[in-house]
């Protein structure tokens, strides 16, 4: 008895010596996609909610790929799914690119920057072209 006792005692020291008393920081989003012909003219664009996978990834790392190479990027990236377009993912501060799983796309519009403490919330819109 006295054994479990003092496991428990130092397992308490433990866990309350890694509990950080500071907010969290990350992206609580959503996202809105399409896609459609690209060609002139360019009709209305109907967005819905995304349901999928979404990459975010350290800008650094994403600006030093591209679209052929999207796959690697994956795997170096923070991984969640959209449901019914929202998603949330606790990052370290930084820069990051929101990518859905279905596009490799770098532009200041999915550009997000988390400063320590922060929580974006901000909406994304990514259309892709199925022609041009």
């Amino acid at each position: 008895m006295y054994n479990k006792l003092l496991i428990f005692f130092f397992l308490t020291i433990f866990v309350s010596s890694c509990i950080d008393d500071r907010a969290p920081s990350g992206i609580s989003s959503t996202i809105l996609y399409a896609q459609g012909d690209c060609m002139p003219p360019v009709n209305e664009r109907n967005y819905s909610l995304y349901n999928g996978k979404v990459y975010v990834v350290e800008s650094s790392i994403a600006l030093s790929y591209d679209e052929n190479h999207f796959d690697t990027l994956k795997t170096l990236s923070f991984q969640t799914e959209a449901i019914n377009g929202g998603f949330s993912l606790l990052v370290p501060p930084g820069s990051y690119y929101v990518m859905p799983d279905t596009m490799f796309y770098i532009s200041s519009e999915n550009l997000v920057v988390v400063h320590p403490d922060d929580l974006i919330d901000r909406e994304f819109k990514f259309f892709k072209c199925t022609s041009y």
